[in-house]
Parts: structure tokens; sequence; C-alpha cells
């Protein structure tokens, strides 16, 4: 470790690590809601057991944030129907008084915050490691494992790895931004030992194959790789970040780096805004991210190429498409490229169904039948209003965001945009996102 990347981490172990105040906060509101939930499960022969998870049972949390995670433990008997029952019954009476809300998953749970910390109460099946029955069903056994195998000094490092990864805008395994779970970082210190030698392990990336970008394996699970679930952005961001900090040690790094924003290019941004039923927020940004893309591959196919495409929602109703396009505007004639004329039928009909609409048919270099004909849209604009019209159905979004575009979907641009984004914290934040450099530095 080099004398400047020593000094920048002792900064940063001020910023890490919980003191005694902050551990007695926590302590005391995490006793207090493990012993609701205890009482409500009791009556229920269902509920095997109540345990403590995430990161304030690891004691690899961050100064204030942490989740209190206190998952209730069913006997496989119980079928789904009666899991989510359970769960939920459990959850809502412990968390009385509290305004508990259902949230989702892979199943539903209950979040309500109590003395000012967030708490979720989560059912899970009371299995063995390789009998997993829902996605939850780890935590138990990861909890022991970080236990077990990271001592005092191997959290400090998990605690300044994750600092670092919200630092740079990298963490969080939610599929709005499919980065680095808290569980990876464990499991990445238990692999690498150090937050350094993480980062120098990022700094020399490469691919492991053309199908398979990053692979994180886990310990409890070797069947289950933790990659599959960041996206090669992510990654990749990690990868420049870790190589810039490497380069020139900085406590900036574990606070917030934010890209040079590029506020001249709102002039040039269209946004799709909606809005819509309410959504669990895995749902609602998996239909948005999937949209997005159907929506940005037939702007492509029209013609406009598109440097950025953006999700952003405010999480409850509002939500928006953002596209950054290279161009907006495209000559009136395009290029069509057909059949090679060794392809009898294919040449023949090529030739039969355009001979009156083209401009111009002619034999390229190549071999291949080309003709020239009227664009259908010059205008990226008129395309997207084309498309709110009478073609949502067509380009692949889904049911939900189409039923939304369909009623209430309309364009934003200049001066309506930044009207818009000026009263809608989400939405300008979805635009700074945009048009600010993202190369994790």
């Amino acid at each position: 470790m080099t004398a400047a990347i020593d000094r920048v981490l002792g900064q940063a172990r001020e910023l890490v690590v919980p003191n005694a105040a902050a551990r007695k906060a926590t302590v005391r509101v995490a006793e207090k809601v493990v012993s609701k939930v205890k009482a409500a499960a009791k009556p229920i022969p269902e509920v095997a057991g109540v345990f403590m998870g995430g990161s304030f049972a690891k004691d690899t949390w961050l100064p204030g944030d942490v989740d209190i995670d206190v998952f209730v433990k069913i006997s496989t008997g119980a079928d789904e129907r009666r899991f989510e029952e359970v769960g939920l019954s459990v959850g809502r009476a412990a968390l009385r008084g509290y305004k508990p809300g259902k949230k989702y998953a892979q199943h539903p749970y209950t979040e309500a915050t109590v003395d000012g910390f967030k708490v979720n109460v989560v059912p899970c099946y009371d299995v063995k490691p390789g009998e997993w029955r829902s996605a939850a069903d780890r935590s138990v056994h990861h909890v022991t494992f970080v236990r077990e195998n990271l001592d005092d000094e191997a959290r400090l490092q998990v605690r300044l790895l994750k600092r670092f990864m919200k630092g740079v805008g990298v963490y969080g395994a939610e599929i709005e931004k499919e980065g680095f779970s808290g569980y990876a970082t464990e499991v990445l210190i238990h692999k690498h030992k150090t937050f350094e030698s993480a980062l120098q392990s990022f700094a020399k990336f490469a691919p492991k194959s053309k199908e398979e970008y990053f692979a994180l394996f886990d310990p409890i699970d070797e069947a289950r790789d933790l990659g599959k679930a960041m996206s090669r952005e992510t990654v990749a961001k990690m990868v420049l970040a870790s190589r810039a900090f490497l380069g020139r040690p900085s406590v900036d790094f574990f606070k917030r780096v934010s890209g040079k924003p590029r506020r001249r290019l709102q002039n040039r941004t269209y946004v799709i805004a909606f809005e819509h039923e309410e959504l669990s927020e895995d749902t609602l940004w998996g239909e948005l991210k999937r949209s997005a893309r159907q929506v940005a591959k037939h702007v492509r196919e029209e013609g406009f190429e598109l440097a950025r495409v953006e999700a952003a929602s405010d999480n409850v109703r509002s939500s928006a498409i953002i596209l950054l396009p290279v161009t907006d505007s495209l000559s009136d004639l395009e290029e069509r490229i057909g059949p090679a004329v060794d392809l009898l039928e294919g040449a023949k009909n090529f030739v039969a169904k355009n001979q009156d609409s083209a401009q111009l048919i002619w034999v390229g270099e190549d071999g291949r039948l080309r003709l020239l004909a009227a664009r259908r849209f010059t205008s990226l604009r008129k395309f997207l209003e084309a498309v709110l019209e009478s073609r949502v159905e067509k380009i692949g979004v889904s049911k939900e965001v189409a039923r939304a575009l369909k009623k209430n979907g309309r364009i934003l641009q200049g001066e309506r945009l930044r009207s818009e984004a000026g009263r809608k914290v989400w939405l300008r934040e979805g635009l700074a996102k945009t048009l600010s450099d993202s190369v994790g530095v």
C-alpha cells in the first residue's frame, strides 16, 4: 500500500465506521423490532423462527445508512399462498402503529419506519443450504457466512468498499440500479482480503467471455452467480473508478463523485412522460427498462441514431423515457438494402414490390439489390408523436407502459421540458444522470 492510499483510507475510516452513539441507537431499535416480530409470530404454528439479517446483523453497515431487516422463517409445509399470508400478517402485527406498508420482491414483505430507521419484515423458508424455495432463503446463511469468515478488519474493508461504490454510483442491487449488492461487497472482500486488492482486481479487469462479462459466485451456493445482477455499465464504471483512485487517491471517492454536467444538451433531449398505476419498484423498473429498450430499438430502426437512453421515475405513478439523439432530423430519402441477385425468388420479389414506389433501384458492388425510397419520418418528434398516437402496441413496450402511453403519454422538449423538470425533482435527476459524464470518476 502506498503512503498516499494509506493516508486516504485513514481519512475514509472516519466516514465508514459507526460511532458508539450510532451503534447504541441502532441496537435499541433493532432489539425493539425483533421483540415485536417474535411476539407477533408466536401464535402462528408455521413460524419456525425469527432472525436478524442484512448489514446490521453482519456488522458491515454504514453510519446513517442502515436498514433493520428481520426475517421470519416459515416451515416448508406452508404453500406459497400461506407463506405470503403468514409473512404479511406477522409484519403488519409487529409494526402496528408505525404505518406499515406492503412492498414486493419475489414475495411481498412489510416495511415501516421505526424511530427514524427503515424496517423490513421479510418471510423466508426454513431450509438447508441448496434447498432454496424463495430468494430470501439464503439470507440467514449469508449472515452465518460473514460472521464466520470476516473478522473486524475484514468488515472495515467491506465498509470502505461499500462507501467507495456508493460514492462512484455503482452500489445498489435494485433493478433500477443493477449495481453491487451489500453481500457482493462482502464476497469481494472475502475473495480479495482488502479494499485495495479488490480495486486492483477491478483495475485489471477483462471480461470472462463474450457471453459472460463479470462473474462473482456465492460462496454458500456455487451455482449462483452474483455478477449476473450487475449491468455491464455498472461493472465498467467500477473498473474506471478503481483505476482513477489507485492512480490519484482521494477521500472524495468516498463522498460523492458526480460527472461533469452537460446542460446545453438538454435542448437536444426528448422525453416521453406518462402517469401509470402504482407498481412495486422492482416491477416498475423492470417494465421501464424493457420499454425504454424497445422505444430505442424502433427509433434506431427508423434511422435516428441515439447517444443515450435512460428511464426516470418518482417510483410511484410518474415515469419517463429520456432520449438523447445524435440527430433528430433526417434526409427525405433512405437507402434500403435487398437480397443478393443469386437469391432468385427474393430478388424477383424485391424488384416487383418496389419498382413503382422506389426513386431508384440498382445493384451494388456487393451484388445485392439496393433502392432509394421516400423516408416515412424525417423528424424524430413526428415519429414519437406517431408512436403515441397509433403505434404503441406495435413497438413491444410492456402492457402497463403501453396503457399509460396511450392514455396520457406526452413528448417534452425545449421550454416545456425545462418547465416540467423545474417542478419535478425525479425528472430533473433523471436528466442530470443522462446529461452528465458517466465514467465512474
